[in-house]
Protein backbone atom coordinates (compact mmCIF):
# COMPACT_ATOMS: atom_id res chain seq x y z
CA UNK A 1 0.00 0.00 0.00
CA UNK A 2 1.19 3.13 -1.04
CA UNK A 3 0.70 6.68 1.23
CA UNK A 4 1.12 8.20 4.51
CA UNK A 5 -1.70 6.37 5.94
CA UNK A 6 -0.08 3.28 7.13
CA UNK A 7 3.01 3.20 9.89
CA UNK A 8 5.09 -0.14 8.91
CA UNK A 9 7.07 -1.51 12.08
CA UNK A 10 8.12 -5.02 10.22
CA UNK A 11 7.18 -7.87 12.30
CA UNK A 12 7.16 -11.15 10.51
CA UNK A 13 4.55 -13.77 10.21
CA UNK A 14 6.97 -16.26 12.30
CA UNK A 15 7.75 -13.41 14.81
CA UNK A 16 4.23 -13.22 15.51
CA UNK A 17 2.92 -16.52 15.64
CA UNK A 18 6.13 -16.74 18.12
CA UNK A 19 5.25 -14.50 20.07
CA UNK A 20 1.32 -15.33 20.78
CA UNK A 21 2.74 -18.98 21.17
CA UNK A 22 5.35 -17.56 24.20
CA UNK A 23 3.07 -15.08 25.60
CA UNK A 24 -0.63 -17.40 26.12
CA UNK A 25 -0.16 -18.17 29.71
CA UNK A 26 0.06 -13.98 30.17
CA UNK A 27 -2.44 -13.41 27.55
CA UNK A 28 -4.92 -16.09 29.46
CA UNK A 29 -4.07 -14.17 33.08
CA UNK A 30 -4.50 -10.19 31.86
CA UNK A 31 -7.05 -10.82 29.04
CA UNK A 32 -9.51 -14.26 30.28
CA UNK A 33 -10.82 -16.08 27.26
CA UNK A 34 -11.00 -13.33 25.00
CA UNK A 35 -7.57 -12.00 23.78
CA UNK A 36 -9.42 -8.28 22.73
CA UNK A 37 -10.16 -5.43 24.52
CA UNK A 38 -14.11 -4.15 25.47
CA UNK A 39 -16.61 -1.96 25.56
CA UNK A 40 -17.66 -0.23 28.49
CA UNK A 41 -20.81 1.45 29.39
CA UNK A 42 -20.49 4.69 31.31
CA UNK A 43 -19.80 3.90 34.88
CA UNK A 44 -19.63 -0.16 34.33
CA UNK A 45 -18.99 -2.39 37.05
CA UNK A 46 -19.18 -5.21 35.05
CA UNK A 47 -16.07 -7.13 34.22
CA UNK A 48 -13.51 -7.37 31.29
CA UNK A 49 -15.16 -10.52 29.94
CA UNK A 50 -18.65 -8.50 30.20
CA UNK A 51 -17.09 -5.60 27.80
CA UNK A 52 -15.10 -8.24 25.77
CA UNK A 53 -18.38 -9.98 25.27
CA UNK A 54 -20.08 -6.48 24.12
CA UNK A 55 -17.78 -6.07 21.93
CA UNK A 56 -18.20 -9.25 20.14
CA UNK A 57 -21.85 -8.64 20.15
CA UNK A 58 -21.43 -5.62 18.54
CA UNK A 59 -19.29 -7.13 15.65
CA UNK A 60 -21.60 -10.06 15.13
CA UNK A 61 -24.52 -7.41 15.68
CA UNK A 62 -22.68 -5.56 12.33
CA UNK A 63 -22.08 -8.86 10.34
CA UNK A 64 -26.02 -9.67 10.07
CA UNK A 65 -25.18 -13.26 9.54
CA UNK A 66 -28.01 -15.87 9.44
CA UNK A 67 -28.33 -18.80 10.84
CA UNK A 68 -26.19 -21.59 9.00
CA UNK A 69 -24.29 -18.86 7.58
CA UNK A 70 -20.25 -19.23 7.47
CA UNK A 71 -18.00 -16.70 8.90
CA UNK A 72 -13.80 -16.29 8.04
CA UNK A 73 -12.41 -15.77 11.35
CA UNK A 74 -9.34 -13.94 10.79
CA UNK A 75 -6.78 -13.64 13.69
CA UNK A 76 -9.29 -16.13 15.90
CA UNK A 77 -6.76 -16.21 19.45
CA UNK A 78 -7.94 -19.24 21.22
CA UNK A 79 -11.15 -19.35 19.39
CA UNK A 80 -14.03 -17.54 22.48
CA UNK A 81 -15.53 -15.06 19.76
CA UNK A 82 -15.96 -17.53 17.52
CA UNK A 83 -17.81 -19.72 19.95
CA UNK A 84 -19.71 -16.27 20.76
CA UNK A 85 -20.89 -15.96 17.43
CA UNK A 86 -21.72 -19.54 17.02
CA UNK A 87 -24.18 -19.31 19.95
CA UNK A 88 -26.27 -16.46 19.60
CA UNK A 89 -26.10 -15.83 15.76
CA UNK A 90 -26.43 -20.31 15.17
CA UNK A 91 -23.61 -19.24 12.21
CA UNK A 92 -20.87 -21.45 11.14
CA UNK A 93 -16.77 -20.27 10.81
CA UNK A 94 -13.30 -21.30 10.16
CA UNK A 95 -11.11 -19.72 12.55
CA UNK A 96 -7.25 -19.33 11.16
CA UNK A 97 -3.85 -18.47 13.18
CA UNK A 98 -0.72 -17.47 13.00
CA UNK A 99 -0.19 -19.69 16.21
CA UNK A 100 -0.31 -23.23 16.18
CA UNK A 101 -0.78 -23.23 19.83
CA UNK A 102 -3.98 -20.97 19.94
CA UNK A 103 -5.49 -23.10 17.23
CA UNK A 104 -5.05 -26.14 19.37
CA UNK A 105 -6.89 -24.29 22.40
CA UNK A 106 -9.38 -23.48 20.16
CA UNK A 107 -9.62 -26.89 19.11
CA UNK A 108 -10.13 -28.04 22.40
CA UNK A 109 -12.45 -25.05 23.50
CA UNK A 110 -15.21 -25.71 20.57
CA UNK A 111 -14.76 -29.37 21.62
CA UNK A 112 -15.72 -28.90 25.00
CA UNK A 113 -18.15 -26.66 24.38
CA UNK A 114 -20.26 -28.83 21.92
CA UNK A 115 -19.38 -26.62 19.21
CA UNK A 116 -17.18 -28.90 16.58
CA UNK A 117 -20.09 -29.15 14.16
CA UNK A 118 -20.25 -25.33 13.75
CA UNK A 119 -16.30 -24.41 13.88
CA UNK A 120 -12.87 -25.28 12.65
CA UNK A 121 -9.63 -23.89 13.16
CA UNK A 122 -6.43 -24.06 11.15
CA UNK A 123 -2.84 -23.25 11.60
CA UNK A 124 -2.32 -20.87 8.73
CA UNK A 125 -0.84 -17.42 7.50
CA UNK A 126 -3.82 -15.14 6.87
CA UNK A 127 -1.90 -13.81 4.19
CA UNK A 128 -2.28 -17.09 2.00
CA UNK A 129 -5.72 -18.85 2.85
CA UNK A 130 -6.50 -22.20 1.80
CA UNK A 131 -9.73 -21.49 0.58
CA UNK A 132 -11.49 -21.58 -2.42
CA UNK A 133 -12.70 -18.18 -3.58
CA UNK A 134 -16.14 -17.06 -2.55
CA UNK A 135 -16.51 -19.59 0.19
CA UNK A 136 -17.92 -17.14 3.12
CA UNK A 137 -21.23 -15.33 3.70
CA UNK A 138 -18.74 -12.68 5.76
CA UNK A 139 -15.41 -12.22 7.80
CA UNK A 140 -14.10 -10.27 10.42
CA UNK A 141 -10.58 -9.17 11.71
CA UNK A 142 -10.27 -8.46 15.37
CA UNK A 143 -7.28 -6.68 16.14
CA UNK A 144 -4.90 -8.92 13.78
CA UNK A 145 -4.09 -6.59 11.29
CA UNK A 146 -2.01 -4.22 12.64
CA UNK A 147 0.30 -7.77 13.32
CA UNK A 148 0.53 -8.94 9.67
CA UNK A 149 3.62 -7.79 7.54
CA UNK A 150 1.01 -6.88 4.81
CA UNK A 151 -1.93 -5.84 5.30
CA UNK A 152 -3.09 -5.07 1.75
CA UNK A 153 -1.77 -9.35 1.07
CA UNK A 154 -4.75 -10.08 3.88
CA UNK A 155 -7.52 -7.77 2.91
CA UNK A 156 -7.37 -9.39 -0.50
CA UNK A 157 -7.43 -12.43 1.06
CA UNK A 158 -10.78 -11.84 2.13
CA UNK A 159 -11.75 -10.27 -0.86
CA UNK A 160 -11.43 -13.39 -2.23
CA UNK A 161 -12.93 -15.51 -0.06
CA UNK A 162 -15.57 -13.81 0.31
CA UNK A 163 -19.54 -14.36 -1.55
CA UNK A 164 -20.21 -11.44 -3.69
CA UNK A 165 -22.09 -8.61 -1.17
CA UNK A 166 -20.35 -10.72 1.79
CA UNK A 167 -19.90 -8.27 4.84
CA UNK A 168 -16.51 -7.73 6.67
CA UNK A 169 -16.07 -6.23 10.32
CA UNK A 170 -12.33 -4.89 11.18
CA UNK A 171 -11.47 -4.19 14.71
CA UNK A 172 -8.21 -2.67 15.46
CA UNK A 173 -5.84 0.05 16.94
CA UNK A 174 -4.65 2.98 14.76
CA UNK A 175 -2.17 6.01 15.53
CA UNK A 176 -4.49 9.34 16.14
CA UNK A 177 -1.10 11.18 17.23
CA UNK A 178 2.23 10.20 15.91
CA UNK A 179 4.17 7.19 17.83
CA UNK A 180 8.24 8.15 18.26
CA UNK A 181 10.76 5.75 17.09
CA UNK A 182 11.40 4.45 20.52
CA UNK A 183 7.16 4.11 20.92
CA UNK A 184 7.07 1.97 17.68
CA UNK A 185 10.26 0.05 18.40
CA UNK A 186 8.64 -0.42 22.13
CA UNK A 187 5.43 -1.77 19.99
CA UNK A 188 7.33 -3.88 17.29
CA UNK A 189 9.44 -5.92 19.72
CA UNK A 190 7.09 -5.83 22.87
CA UNK A 191 3.68 -6.52 21.29
CA UNK A 192 4.23 -7.68 17.77
CA UNK A 193 3.33 -5.05 15.36
CA UNK A 194 3.50 -4.59 11.86
CA UNK A 195 1.48 -1.28 11.00
CA UNK A 196 -1.16 1.16 12.41
CA UNK A 197 -3.81 2.86 10.30
CA UNK A 198 -4.53 6.54 10.82
CA UNK A 199 -7.86 7.31 11.87
CA UNK A 200 -10.28 7.66 9.14
CA UNK A 201 -7.96 5.55 6.53
CA UNK A 202 -9.83 2.48 6.32
CA UNK A 203 -11.79 3.51 3.41
CA UNK A 204 -8.36 3.59 1.30
CA UNK A 205 -6.68 0.30 2.80
CA UNK A 206 -10.45 -1.31 1.51
CA UNK A 207 -10.91 -0.10 -1.61
CA UNK A 208 -7.12 -0.81 -2.37
CA UNK A 209 -7.97 -4.74 -1.87
CA UNK A 210 -11.66 -4.67 -3.49
CA UNK A 211 -13.43 -4.07 -0.78
CA UNK A 212 -16.39 -1.12 -0.40
CA UNK A 213 -16.24 0.86 3.00
CA UNK A 214 -19.53 0.99 4.89
CA UNK A 215 -18.75 2.78 7.90
CA UNK A 216 -16.22 3.37 10.61
CA UNK A 217 -16.78 3.76 14.29
CA UNK A 218 -14.06 5.27 16.53
CA UNK A 219 -14.84 3.64 19.64
CA UNK A 220 -11.61 4.55 21.81
CA UNK A 221 -13.54 6.16 24.74
CA UNK A 222 -15.16 2.79 25.35
CA UNK A 223 -12.49 1.03 24.88
CA UNK A 224 -9.86 2.91 26.88
CA UNK A 225 -11.13 1.39 30.55
CA UNK A 226 -9.85 -2.21 29.22
CA UNK A 227 -6.18 -0.41 29.99
CA UNK A 228 -6.85 -0.67 33.55
CA UNK A 229 -8.06 -3.68 33.63
CA UNK A 230 -4.91 -5.24 32.20
CA UNK A 231 -2.61 -4.07 34.61
CA UNK A 232 -4.65 -4.12 37.68
CA UNK A 233 -5.08 -8.24 36.16
CA UNK A 234 -1.38 -8.24 35.45
CA UNK A 235 -0.57 -6.73 39.15
CA UNK A 236 -2.89 -9.34 40.82
CA UNK A 237 -1.00 -12.37 39.18
CA UNK A 238 2.30 -11.35 38.93
CA UNK A 239 3.85 -13.77 41.24
CA UNK A 240 2.29 -17.09 39.26
CA UNK A 241 3.57 -15.31 35.72
CA UNK A 242 6.69 -14.89 37.09
CA UNK A 243 7.00 -18.27 38.77
CA UNK A 244 6.11 -19.66 35.27
CA UNK A 245 8.14 -17.76 32.98
CA UNK A 246 11.21 -16.67 35.09
CA UNK A 247 11.99 -13.68 37.46
CA UNK A 248 13.60 -12.11 34.57
CA UNK A 249 10.72 -12.01 32.30
CA UNK A 250 8.68 -10.50 34.66
CA UNK A 251 11.53 -7.80 35.57
CA UNK A 252 10.65 -6.70 31.90
CA UNK A 253 7.31 -7.16 31.78
CA UNK A 254 6.84 -4.77 34.63
CA UNK A 255 8.12 -1.80 32.53
CA UNK A 256 6.92 -3.40 28.96
CA UNK A 257 3.50 -3.22 30.09
CA UNK A 258 3.03 0.16 31.82
CA UNK A 259 4.85 1.57 28.72
CA UNK A 260 2.81 -0.07 26.04
CA UNK A 261 -0.92 0.93 27.82
CA UNK A 262 0.58 4.34 28.39
CA UNK A 263 0.73 4.80 24.56
CA UNK A 264 -2.35 3.49 23.75
CA UNK A 265 -3.90 5.47 26.25
CA UNK A 266 -2.08 8.60 24.98
CA UNK A 267 -1.44 7.87 21.08
CA UNK A 268 -4.00 5.05 19.91
CA UNK A 269 -7.30 4.97 19.19
CA UNK A 270 -9.77 1.69 18.48
CA UNK A 271 -11.95 1.47 15.37
CA UNK A 272 -14.55 -0.75 14.02
CA UNK A 273 -14.74 -0.45 10.15
CA UNK A 274 -17.75 -1.86 8.06
CA UNK A 275 -17.20 -3.45 4.23
CA UNK A 276 -18.51 -5.29 1.55
CA UNK A 277 -17.60 -7.08 -1.23
CA UNK A 278 -19.03 -5.31 -4.26
CA UNK A 279 -21.99 -7.58 -5.68
CA UNK A 280 -21.80 -8.10 -9.54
Amino acid sequence: MEGDHRREFHASSEAVGSFYDHMGVLFASIFGENIHVGIWDTGDGSSMFAAQTRLTDRLTDLLRLQSGQYLLDVGCGTGRPAMRLAERAQARALGVSISSSQVQSAIAKSRDAGLSAQLEFIHVDAMNLPCESETFDAAWAVEMLFHVPDRLQVLREIHRTLKPGGRVVLAEFVEREQLTGEERDLLTKGFAFSSLLHPGNHGDALSQSGLEVIQAHDVTEQTRPSMSWLQSRYSADRERLADHYGPDFAAQMDQLLPAGLSIYTEKLGYVIAEARRPTR
